[in-house]
Order: C-alpha cells, then sequence, then structure tokens
C-alpha cells in the first residue's frame, strides 16, 4: 500500500513538473497561444504587415482575404486568452471593423453586439453604436428595428453629440422606411428643391 501512495505521489510530482517546464498553467500571464506580450507583438505584426502591403500594392490588387483572417485570428486569440483585460475589448473592436471591411455585415454585428453587452464602458462604444446602426442598413432582409435600436441607443448615450449629427440620426429615424440608397437621393432631392 505504502509503495502505491509513493508511485501516485511521484506521478502527481512528476505532472507539476512537467506542466510547468511546459509553461502550463502556473504562470498566470500564459494562456493558450501565449502571453500578453507575445499575443501584442503578434497582432501588431500582422497589422503592420497589412499596412505595408496596403501601401505597397498597385491600385487594382487587393490583399488577400487571409490575410485579414490571420489577424482576425489573431485578435481572438486575445480575447479569449484575457477577456479581463481593457485590450481584449480592442480586439472586438478590430475584428468588428474588419468583418465590416470584408463586407460580412452579419459577423461583424455580432462580435460589435458582444463587445457592447461584455464592455459597456468601452472608450469608443459611440462609434460601434453607430456601426451597428449603419451595419443593419445593409444586411438583408433589412431590420428597421434594429436600426432605430442602435441609432437611438446612440443618441440616449451621447447627449453633448455634435449638433448636426444629432440632427442627422433624428433625421434617419424619421425616414427609415427608406432604403438607404433611398433616403440618400431623398436628401438630394431635398436639398435641391430648396
Amino acid at each position: 500500500m505504502k509503495q502505491l501512495s509513493w508511485i501516485k505521489m511521484f506521478m502527481f510530482v512528476f505532472t507539476l513538473s512537467l506542466m510547468y517546464a511546459c509553461g502550463g498553467g502556473l504562470n498566470e500571464d500564459k494562456k493558450g497561444n501565449g502571453s500578453r506580450v507575445e499575443l501584442k507583438s503578434r497582432i501588431k505584426e500582422m497589422e503592420d504587415s497589412i499596412r505595408d502591403l496596403q501601401a505597397n500594392l498597385p491600385q487594382s490588387k487587393t490583399i488577400p482575404n487571409l490575410t485579414h483572417f490571420e489577424l482576425i485570428n489573431r485578435l481572438l486569440d486575445y480575447y479569449h486568452a484575457y477577456p479581463e483585460d481593457a485590450y481584449a475589448a480592442e480586439c472586438l473592436d478590430k475584428v468588428h471593423m474588419k468583418y465590416a471591411g470584408l463586407n460580412i455585415l452579419t459577423r461583424a454585428v455580432q462580435y460589435a453586439d458582444t463587445l457592447l453587452e461584455k464592455y459597456p464602458n468601452y472608450i469608443n462604444r459611440s462609434m460601434v453604436l453607430e456601426s451597428q446602426g449603419s451595419s443593419y442598413e445593409f444586411i438583408e432582409p433589412r431590420d428597421t428595428s434594429k436600426i432605430r435600436y442602435y441609432y437611438t441607443k446612440l443618441l440616449k448615450e451621447n447627449p453633448k453629440m455634435d449638433r448636426e449629427k444629432r440632427e442627422g440620426l433624428k433625421f434617419r429615424l424619421r425616414h427609415l422606411d427608406l432604403t438607404f440608397e433611398e433616403f440618400i437621393d431623398f436628401q438630394m432631392n431635398e436639398v435641391s428643391s430648396r
């Protein structure tokens, strides 16, 4: 019996030593794909690569979507590893903007909703709310209740918003029966008839 207990103790110590040697679980700043510093470095590296590609590609060429998806994956790695970190909110914002830029609006609004829900004090919350309202203008089938919800929330949460912008949002809310294209035409007609 004593030998069995000794073997169990040895296996326990051996397993702990192995976990420590492999970096598993004992280092609080390491989770999944690396430390905060490593993950941030990988994100910056990818952002720099995309920026360099954009600067050096001829106008007729575009960056492959896989490059953007690699950045999205790196941003999500950070968010999932360190959701309590303030930078995780920024990562979600970047993911939402990347999906919007790729015109994958249903994914963009999902990540923006996660951001709004989990980080209610996010510094760029107003921009995310505005982006949500704008994205729902183009998601088919068009859901005017979602557009109304986000634009109304944006107005309510930002009482000191620029007057012209506030009036523009209110004007849009009064004409949600019009698609975005119809609304632009309506505005152009209104301006030309003055």
